[in-house]
């Protein structure tokens, strides 16, 4: 959900994971440094992977694995400004971007012009219902093949479309034969993988989402 976060649905989810997701940030690491970037007025209204309405005027933001609820610092490393935003949707998609803001937020962190800013990201309070006994606990099956080489090809598609996503590749015996499963991502809620998997559908390698 930003300039170039891919139409939406190329914006708009993949993830909730998971995690994105990838691999949950929320229960490893409470400190990130890296780029963020900011919606667009374009997605005012329009709802977001939490089923909240994208506020341009409000504090939140997206995050790929982060549970919705999350309250973040986020600090322009270029200024020190810093604001406080909610987690409430997923993403970014592009690059190595770390957190989508809101226009507001951009425009206190300064960068709302540039498009982009350097930021560091702070966790300040995890949600009241999160428990981390129930996190990482769903997957996303995206193949089953017989041939290694297939398997590696679509692991590698994955990398591609999101470098930092857990890719899982397992040899197994089925009725005799060798089979190769690639899960994809471990997210915290079943809803959080569905969501990261439409945006793996939109790119041709969605697959079952299963409990871990």
């Amino acid at each position: 959900m930003i300039n170039n976060r891919k139409c939406y649905i190329l914006s708009v989810i993949i993830f909730l994971f998971i995690g994105i997701s990838q691999p949950l940030l929320a229960q490893t690491t409470d400190t990130q440094k890296g780029q963020a970037s900011w919606y667009g007025s374009q997605y005012h209204g329009k709802k977001t992977s939490s089923g909240e309405l994208y506020n341009k005027n409000k504090m939140t933001a997206a995050h790929k694995t982060l549970p919705f609820g999350t309250k973040v610092k986020v600090t322009n490393l270029e200024n020190n400004e810093s604001v406080i935003v909610r987690i409430n949707d997923r993403g970014p998609f592009v690059g190595d971007r770390i957190i989508d803001v809101s226009e507001v937020a951009a425009r206190e962190l300064e960068f709302h012009k540039a498009g982009i800013g350097n930021v560091k990201v702070e966790v300040l309070e995890l949600p009241e219902d999160y428990n981390p006994k129930n996190a990482g606990v769903f997957t996303i099956q995206t193949g089953t093949y017989t041939s290694i080489r297939n398997a590696e090809q679509l692991s590698q598609k994955l990398k591609a479309f999101d470098r930092h996503l857990d890719i899982e590749l397992t040899n197994e015996q089925f009725r005799g034969k060798k089979i190769h499963r690639i899960k994809a991502g471990r997210f915290e809620s079943r809803q959080q993988a569905e969501a990261f998997n439409e945006l793996l559908k939109e790119e041709g390698l969605s697959g079952l989402v299963k409990e871990a």
